[in-house]
């Protein structure tokens, strides 16, 4: 893969940030991106991967958090774009915590700069060994 278009985007205010990222990559037919963002939140939902038990642990926090960083992924899911996000936020207190990004977590002011990659897109498969979904082939 080589490195194309860099996207530069804003989230608005009230927004789903992982909605709003995957609707605009969708809509910009990007299928392959390494992206990074920074901002605030009103509310974070995110999500631990028990290795031992193989499921994801969902857990919120219902505050206003800055948004330390932001990284994540596009590649094909089912022949769709599928955002892969994880994010590290902290508190009025300074103390951080993060985890996979969410459906649910409400954007106060976000910013996004998406790097486009272009070739063959990476495509998501059942992996055995971790029971996710991940990037398929030899890379």
């Amino acid at each position: 893969m080589e490195p194309g278009a860099i996207h530069l985007v804003r989230i608005n205010t009230g927004e789903d940030l992982l909605d709003g990222i995957t609707e605009y990559v969708t809509g910009a037919g990007i299928q392959a991106a390494w992206l990074t963002y920074l901002g605030a939140v009103s509310r974070a939902s995110l999500r631990y991967y028990d290795q031992g038990q193989r499921i994801y642990r969902d857990f919120e926090l219902d505050q206003h958090l800055e948004v330390l960083s932001g990284v994540g992924n596009v590649s094909l899911l089912d022949g769709a774009p599928f955002v892969h996000t994880h994010a590290a936020f902290a508190g009025s207190d300074g103390k951080a915590i993060g985890g996979h990004l969410n459906s649910g977590t409400t954007v106060w002011a976000l910013e996004v700069r998406i790097q486009e990659l272009i070739g063959d897109p990476l495509i998501r498969d059942p992996d055995d060994c971790t029971s996710l979904s991940l990037w398929g082939g030899t890379l």
